[in-house]
């Protein structure tokens, strides 16, 4: 499988590793204050980052006399840039003080300082040089260790004491593992997905380009029985594990966004092994199946997310449809009109959208067929609409720019020709849809990110 500039890119190459292994498995032993933690690890994590980004500068410099800022492709950091400044510029003239903006309002904690991190981290694996190779070995490792706390939360145990007294995985089913809430594992999961995936569709793409150029000698490398075939056996072998843990937890943790997600990646990889021309086709044949099957699901299902289409296809649409996200991206649509060019500045979402509601008179429902329903928000839970309400239209657009150039960076035509990190980013942008943004998963979205520019 090919790597990602791995000549000389040490240091970049242990981040890496820690921020895709060890990132999501540290914490501070507690759920109650999970986020913050997160926090002030990813501000630690991200200071060494950039000390190694520094030191792979140095060393390149000297024994190659490179210029690790070489990179022919200026258009993502183009986006980038301009994103980040129509973010500050946002925060400048917001309203809110930075007492509000530099932090954010929330205990999540998405203020400027914070994407402020996450376009450091941007920019410092837009210029990396990172074998990939190990960084997919520590997310491996990462993901098993994950899976072991969840199992035994499952079973009836709280290792590292993650739930506070009194409280369980049998009365707190959302909160798992060493990230929290399942919404976010399940982002972090998906990201893994289509890490793993298309690790495994590379290395045997990769294998089977060698083996049509290798030679027939015994002496040749890619001969069986050469010392190099175990290698050869374990490294798809620690993929495929790691894809299956992923894989079952999004299912069992049943968070139907997450299954949407590993569902898009499963049919990208599907279409890519077909022949060009039956691409789309069989796409467009996928696609009036699924509505098929919506426009038919039986009327007394009365709940799922299935059903729920099934009723919006039929014109019987509530708001509280999505766990009353239908309702919350309405009214924060109704919001973002207000200030459609620069927002309302970052982290400000849960004042201005509440203040809204009062103003409007609006209300979010409470319950849907007698089951209670959460009726307050402080972000939209959808990433897209949260870049509108708080950093206005441009910022939003250059966002789902960003995403898109990652994702189509190489294609055949119109289909595009994911790579490990760029089908991980893919993953991602569909759960975004349903999700937010939070420092416990976003800074590996942006660490994959910024490495999707630099695959070979």
């Amino acid at each position: 499988m090919q790597s990602v500039q791995p000549k000389n890119g040490y240091g970049m190459t242990v981040a890496a590793c820690l921020w895709l292994g060890l990132f999501p498995l540290l914490q501070g032993g507690t759920y109650a204050s999970i986020t913050r933690d997160k926090w002030t690890i990813m501000l630690a994590l991200s200071a060494f980052t950039l000390v190694c980004f520094a030191a792979d500068g140095i060393l390149l410099r000297v024994r190659n006399r490179e210029n690790m800022l070489s990179v022919p492709r200026y258009l993502p950091l183009t986006l980038a840039g301009a994103l980040l400044l129509w973010t500050v510029l946002s925060c400048l003239c917001s309203l809110n003080g930075p007492g509000v903006w530099w932090l954010g309002e929330s205990a999540r904690r998405e203020g400027l300082s914070t994407q402020l991190c996450y376009f450091l981290l941007f920019a410092c694996f837009f210029f990396a040089r990172v074998r990939l190779k190990p960084v997919l070995l520590s997310a491996a490792a990462g993901v098993t260790v994950f899976f072991v706390v969840v199992l035994l939360q499952r079973t009836g145990n709280n290792p590292l004491g993650l739930y506070p007294a009194g409280r369980s995985f049998a009365t707190n089913y959302e909160f798992q593992g060493t990230i929290g809430n399942i919404d976010m594992c399940v982002g972090y999961l998906v990201l893994l997905c289509g890490l793993f995936l298309y690790g495994l569709v590379d290395f045997f793409s990769g294998r089977r380009s060698a083996r049509d150029e290798a030679s027939s000698s015994p002496d040749h490398p890619d001969h069986p029985g050469r010392p190099g075939l175990l290698r050869n056996i374990l490294f798809p072998a620690v993929l495929l594990t790691g894809l299956v843990l992923s894989v079952f937890l999004i299912m069992t943790m049943d968070v139907q966004f997450g299954i949407i997600s590993a569902a898009v990646l499963l049919v990208c990889t599907f279409l890519r092994f077909l022949p060009k021309k039956l691409r789309l086709p069989v796409l467009i044949l996928l696609l009036v199946c699924v509505l098929l099957v919506v426009w038919f699901w039986p009327d007394n299902a009365m709940h799922g997310g299935i059903w729920e289409l099934h009723e919006i296809l039929h014109e019987r649409v509530r708001l509280s449809f999505g766990s009353n996200r239908l309702a919350v991206w309405k009214y924060s649509l109704g919001l973002a009109g207000e200030s459609l060019l620069l927002g309302g500045g970052s982290g400000t979402f849960a004042a201005r959208f509440n203040q809204y509601l009062a103003d409007h008179d609006l209300v979010i429902p409470r319950e849907q067929d007698g089951k209670p329903l959460p009726d307050y928000f402080d972000n939209p839970h959808n990433e897209y609409i949260s870049r509108l309400t708080d950093h206005g239209l441009p910022a939003m657009l250059l966002f789902m720019a960003l995403i898109l150039l990652s994702v189509f960076r190489r294609r055949e035509g119109w289909f595009p020709l994911l790579s490990p990190c760029s089908a991980a980013v893919l993953g991602y942008a569909v759960q975004a849809f349903f999700s937010f943004s939070v420092c416990i998963v976003a800074p590996m979205f942006w660490v994959l990110l910024g490495l999707s520019f630099r695959e070979a």
